[in-house]
């Protein structure tokens, strides 16, 4: 598969095979955050209601006295639960508005009790006296933020003379005698690199530094063997 003699199709194959393997093991999540909207809602609800629903389901396809009993329990027990834990929320809510709770919080709180959420929003960018709020804009304007960072006039005048002098210099790719920019990389090296990276966002292709780290031994020396190619 590494070794493909077009090294597009190579690296093609590669992520193919990795995007596969996620996508078969690696549960996906929804883009929109999951709100909850009754705030007493928790565990031992969701357990006692998902109780409740085995027991009905059982009693609708074995309609006997015995399942009818069991039903109507744990719909009980259901109904106990719930009203313990709206009791308990209640009290907490109003335990923790105090005088010293500001004005935007206490209707914060009060939305919230009443179920009431903030829908999510993209954020909005102010850069001088100009507001960007659309994500194109506000991507274009982190790239020249990144770029700006990134140039020769934010270095120091020292490392701007050992830059020059450095970039002066021709790299020779088919040298006879062993540069280290030539060499190539090596096992711990590729490991190194990948314990010590952070886990960002993933790129175009959806590959991520911890999707490399779970990789055995055997693909790891086939994706060093794809970076040598490259």
């Amino acid at each position: 598969m590494v070794s493909t003699a077009d090294i597009t199709e190579a690296v093609q194959n590669v992520v193919n095979c990795l995007m596969n393997a996620a996508n078969t093991t690696i549960p996906k999540c929804s883009p929109r955050l999951r709100k909850f909207r009754r705030p007493w809602w928790n565990e031992a609800c969701r357990d006692s209601r998902r109780e409740e629903k085995k027991r009905w389901n059982i009693f609708r396809r074995y309609p006997t006295t015995e399942n009818h009993v069991a039903f109507k329990r744990a719909k009980a027990l259901a109904r106990r639960v719930r009203r313990r834990s709206q009791r308990e929320s209640w009290i907490n809510f109003i335990s923790s508005i105090t005088s010293s709770t500001s004005s935007a919080q206490l209707w914060k709180k009060v939305k919230a009790a009443n179920g009431i959420y903030p829908e999510f929003t993209f954020p909005v960018l102010n850069t001088g006296n100009v507001t960007h709020s659309d994500p194109l804009d506000i991507a274009n304007t982190l790239g020249h933020a990144f770029a700006q960072v990134s140039a020769t006039d934010s270095y120091s005048p020292d490392f701007v003379v050992i830059k020059n002098r450095a970039e002066r210099t021709p790299l020779r790719f088919r040298a006879r005698n062993t540069l280290p920019y030539n060499s190539e990389f090596r096992m711990f090296e590729l490991e190194s690199a990948l314990s010590r990276a952070h886990d960002t966002s993933p790129g175009p292709d959806g590959i991520t530094y911890n999707m490399l780290r779970h990789l055995n031994t055997t693909s790891l020396s086939h994706l060093l063997f794809l970076f040598n190619r490259i």
